[in-house]
């Protein structure tokens, strides 16, 4: 099959099956409690005049639970970190969690590092030139000659798209063997200059992870099987959703419109449910974004608590993890697999504002 198609081109129904085998997680290492982030925030800001002052605490309230860094809270929070500092020590936190997270996903999979064809890796906050990908190609011993697919502005969407990746990629090579990675750290985000309610909010929403799964045609581990892809930009809406830069480093912003994405995007990803096989779902592999766009979520798919069930776990234990989020909701459904043949979602929101989304059927 000709490789050089771009994949603009490709129908979301292929015939060829793509496999995900059990992803590999690899969180950040320290744990703070959602109730410290927000005695600490409000410890900052002792000037908030009283009803900001209460905004945020009701806002971060409805954040319970923990968090994973990369780093201990006291330097991720820190107003003495330059924005040197932040980057180097961001980017080799990445790319520790990342080798050993793609290295278990390998070994789970049955693969050895010189039958990999193709690495997809996924990472906002990890931007580096050279990238984790080519990083990761030369750390685990990946053949020189593999296609890599570095994706850096995908942020939430970037877990969900990687799979979609190499779903389309397995279509053209489907006796390719595909290692897709998603990273993320998004403390590294945490600005103290920035105060609004949104910023605030964010700063107790953020953790730490890398995740990485090998994807193939032939079935190697119980799990999805990836069938039908959907990709969906609500137009006119990049600036509900945006990673800024300042002397600080590098912070997120957004806009108030960016609780009506779910409600945006509700008819087209409806329409499309319904042209491949109707809403009737089993199981849920969502990213949560956050407790407001989970709820959304729910309502639009009206979907039971425990559609929702591994989503919001991850977001109450270990955050917003970005693009590895979904991989972390896949690992729990690992544990608690649905019955084979189930019928499945597995979506990512993401700037722009973008949908990444694919139906999957358990196979056991």
């Amino acid at each position: 099959m000709p490789s050089t198609a771009p994949t603009s081109v490709l129908p979301t129904q292929l015939s060829a099956p793509a496999f995900v085998a059990r992803p590999a997680l690899a969180l950040g290492p320290h744990t703070v409690t959602a109730e410290r982030i927000r005695a600490d925030i409000l410890d900052r800001n002792p000037d908030y005049p009283a009803r900001q002052a209460q905004t945020v605490r009701l806002a971060l309230g409805n954040l319970p639970g923990t968090r994973r860094y990369f780093r201990p809270y006291e330097l991720v929070s820190s107003p003495e970190r330059t924005a040197a500092e932040r980057k180097a020590t961001t980017f080799g936190d990445l790319l520790a969690a990342a080798e050993h997270a793609a290295a278990e996903a390998m070994l789970t999979a049955g693969v050895r590092p010189e039958q990999v064809d193709c690495v997809i890796v996924s990472s906002a906050t990890g931007d580096a030139v050279p990238g984790l990908d080519v990083h990761l190609q030369q750390n685990l011993g990946l053949r020189p000659d593999i296609s890599r697919l570095p994706m850096s502005q995908l942020a939430c969407a970037g877990g969900a798209h990687v799979l979609l990746t190499a779903r389309r990629f397995l279509a053209w090579n489907p006796s390719a063997v595909v290692l897709v990675v998603a990273a993320e750290s998004l403390s590294s985000l945490y600005q103290n200059t920035r105060t609004s309610v949104e910023d605030q909010i964010y700063k107790g929403l953020w953790g730490d992870a890398a995740a990485a799964a090998v994807v193939t045609a032939e079935q190697r581990t119980p799990g999805l099987r990836l069938e039908h892809c959907f990709e969906y930009t609500i137009p006119h809406t990049t600036d509900r959703y945006r990673k800024l830069t300042d002397h600080r480093g590098d912070h997120f912003a957004s806009t108030r419109a960016s609780l009506r994405s779910v409600t945006d995007l509700g008819p087209a990803l409806l329409d499309w449910l319904d042209r491949h096989g109707g809403r009737e779902l089993d199981f849920g592999v969502l990213h949560p974004g956050g407790p407001a766009i989970l709820d959304r979520l729910g309502v639009l798919l009206d979907a039971d608590a425990a559609f929702l069930r591994h989503s919001r776990d991850v977001l109450t234990e270990e955050g917003n993890l970005g693009g590895a989020t979904v991989f972390s909701v896949l690992a729990r459904t690992h544990r608690t697999p649905p019955p084979a043949g189930a019928r499945g979602l597995l979506l990512g929101l993401g700037p722009g504002v973008t949908l990444s989304t694919l139906l999957a059927t358990w196979s056991g």
